[in-house]
């Protein structure tokens, strides 16, 4: 574990080195599982939304009810306050539902999409100041408002559904398309409406990255897709910076000749890579992600001076901080970036770990792996924050095919992770239990 964890060291320096990165990690906070989006309002705050339950009502009863309240930070990281309840028209809701995305208005308005309803909510006072449901009461991506007002919105898995643009009172105004079929968790759009940006994910044969949708007349006018752009960037999660780049987040569940981290695109260089910021680990980790790491991009905002950049990194569980006092513009030199710089070690040719099977799981699942010859074997279970839960295997074995029963039954549901080591050499995947 030790030569294991130098060598990604090594990895992430030099490609820090390599690629000439100025974004300098201070620290983490928040730590919740599964944030799923982060904004900076006109005042400072930082707005963070959990697709995991972050938190626990308690009843007169004596009966607990978990929520997912909207987290109010203060620029150093420590706790302002919790959204838990949300009253619009007399009609009051608690936040039980998952976080999909945040998002601010043009008058910096918070945009919460709370799995199928959209809320815009005043940033100053907590009050909600419109709610808008899903026709089909399907997962939604976050919105993007234009300087206009209009908001674009569409669905995670769309499966022929339209990308909506909804007026500033909620109200359908017209589609950048009628249908559409990709799957997504992101959407953004330039100041003036014309441009319409939707990132894709598991994209196959068609490629990931993200469709530039183009209307002369913004919504007024029609849109129609003029390009798909970095098609080896699974855009997780995009967010325009206070320079006007644009943010395309990673993650590591990606192809062999895919990117994985975060990348600062140039608009005005159609879209090169000007920028980075730390490091994208992958499955081969357990546990917290190291210092100036990530595992899964799912948000980024800034400070009101741009100096100060706050991401959502949703399998690690935090939301970290990084200082830039010079960071890029439109108009930086494009970064070459290879494929090979951001790979980590891969499967060792001695062993192969299969994906375990049921998965998802309720309570037991097996865990298949082979040894191409005899050698020291452990095989262990762990939870998000890298803490042993289970050890399977810790002995010498000999080649061949093996199974491994893992029994679930007194943990909570949730991200595990099951790690083979043998002889040294190491490799993780990751499991979901759900009760």
């Amino acid at each position: 574990m030790k030569k294991f964890l130098l060598a990604l060291l090594a990895v992430v320096l030099f490609s820090s080195v390599a690629m000439a990165q100025v974004w300098t990690f201070q620290s983490n906070f928040a730590e919740h599982r599964g944030p799923h989006g982060v904004v900076v309002t006109p005042d400072g705050k930082i707005w963070v939304g959990y697709y995991y339950y972050s938190d626990t009502l308690y009843t007169a009863n004596g009966d607990t009810i978990p929520v997912k309240p909207l987290w109010v930070y203060n620029s150093d990281g420590t706790l302002d306050k919790k959204i838990t309840f949300l009253t619009y028209q007399g009609v009051t809701d608690t936040i039980t539902n998952s976080c999909r995305g945040l998002s601010l208005d043009n008058n910096g308005n918070v945009m919460f999409t709370n799995w199928f309803v959209l809320w815009r909510i005043d940033y100053k006072t907590g009050d909600v100041l419109g709610k808008w449901v899903d026709p089909d009461s399907s997962s939604l991506t976050e919105a993007a408002v234009d300087e206009n007002g209009f908001t674009y919105i569409t669905n995670v898995v769309q499966k022929g559904r339209p990308i909506y643009v909804l007026d500033e009172d909620f109200e359908l105004y017209s589609y950048v398309q009628d249908s559409s079929f990709s799957i997504s968790r992101s959407i953004v759009v330039t100041p003036d409406g014309k441009d319409v940006y939707l990132g894709r994910i598991y994209g196959g044969s068609a490629g990931n990255g993200f469709v530039d949708y183009h209307s002369d007349d913004g919504p007024d006018g029609t849109y129609a897709p003029v390009d798909t752009l970095h098609k080896n960037i699974w855009a997780q999660c995009m967010d325009w910076d206070r320079n006007g780049l644009l943010w395309v987040g990673s993650y590591w569940d990606i192809g062999p000749n895919d990117l994985g981290g975060w990348y600062g695109l140039d608009p005005t260089q159609s879209f090169g890579i000007v920028d980075t910021v730390g490091h994208n680990m992958n499955s081969s980790w357990v546990g917290p992600p190291l210092p100036g790491t990530y595992y899964s991009p799912r948000g980024a905002a800034w400070s009101l001076d741009g100096h100060t950049m706050y991401t959502a990194d949703f399998d690690g569980g935090w939301i970290s901080i990084w200082t830039n006092p010079n960071p890029k513009k439109p108009g930086s030199p494009i970064i070459p970036v290879s494929v090979e710089e951001f790979k980590t070690e891969g499967v060792p040719s001695s062993f192969v770990l299969y994906q375990n099977y049921p998965n998802p799981f309720n309570p037991t699942t097996v865990i298949p792996f082979s040894l191409q010859k005899r050698g020291h074997v452990d095989l262990s279970v762990f939870d998000v924050n890298g803490r042993l839960v289970a050890k399977l295997f810790n002995q010498e074995m000999s080649a061949g095919q093996y199974q491994a029963k893992f029994d679930g039954s007194r943990l909570a549901s949730g991200v595990y992770y099951y790690r083979l080591l043998v002889d040294g050499k190491v490799f993780t995947k990751k499991m979901m239990l759900v009760k």
